[in-house]
């Protein structure tokens, strides 16, 4: 009875660990499979989309106008982007050694080239791209520092924490976010391959042209997307969102007969 007492107990603790087994591979699954909807299905809702540009009261008297196709030139003081219905992680990591991802994989931001190769909304199934020309009309009468900020009108859920903007100026590239949180590898610190982080709590970006003048043209592009290898692209972001805009202002202005004063 002994030895059948002790034979039952080792294949009752065989069957047991048979099981711990089985739970703990199904484990490593569904973080897995979890950690991978994470980056492809989050989902921020419809207010990743709905971007606007616009050129304020004080640039507008001075002449400041946006438009879309260099063609017709149809001058406006907004622009408007179309949005994104599900705006999915994606990463401008691909072809690095932080990702597993080839360049040219869906998941991927494309190349600048390949963004800025076309004029007005240029958008992915889950990033806005769009690209539009600011320029001074030539006939206007004055000079100033032509002033663009990206703005943060409403956040929710820290989805912001998330969130990449790259800026392309007549082919100068800067991409934005925020520092690294807590839960970065590095709290404080740059996010991989960005090249500043946000200009205040309420403001992406900040750039200034000095002396913009009449006649003169700046090609923008603009490209808006969450970072699924971000430490903060998690399901806490689900439901969540950022709404941007983009505006232009005139500082300085001066007649133009006072340039070289």
């Amino acid at each position: 009875m002994n030895k059948n007492k002790k034979l039952a107990q080792r294949i009752i603790y065989a069957s047991k660990a048979t099981k711990l087994s089985k739970v703990a591979r199904f484990g490593i699954i569904v973080t897995a499979m979890l950690t991978f909807l994470i980056f492809a299905i989050s989902f921020y809702g419809l207010q990743s989309g709905n971007f606007t540009f616009t050129v304020d009261e004080k640039a507008r008297q001075a002449g400041i106008t946006l438009y879309e196709d260099p063609d017709t030139k149809i001058y406006t003081s907004r622009l408007i982007a179309e949005q994104v219905d599900n705006a999915d992680g994606m990463t401008s990591l691909c072809g690095t050694e932080y990702s597993t991802r080839p360049i040219g994989h869906k998941d991927c931001i494309p190349t600048d080239e390949e963004i800025t190769s076309v004029n007005g909304s240029n958008n992915g199934d889950s990033y806005i791209a769009y690209t539009f020309y600011v320029t001074m009309v030539s006939n206007s009468q004055y000079i100033g520092d032509l002033v663009s900020t990206v703005d943060i009108i409403s956040t929710s859920r820290n989805a912001e924490e998330a969130l990449r903007v790259k800026l392309i100026i007549d082919g100068e590239s800067t991409t934005y976010a925020k520092r690294q949180s807590e839960k970065g590898q590095n709290p404080g610190e740059l996010e991989l391959l960005t090249d500043e982080p946000f200009y205040s709590d309420n403001t992406v970006a900040r750039k200034a042209v000095n002396q913009f003048s009449p006649g003169e043209t700046l090609k923008v592009t603009l490209v808006i997307w969450y970072e699924g290898y971000d430490a903060d692209h998690t399901v806490n972001l689900w439901s969540g969102g950022v709404k941007l805009e983009m505006n232009f202002t005139l500082e300085n202005k001066q007649p133009v007969d006072n340039e070289e004063n």
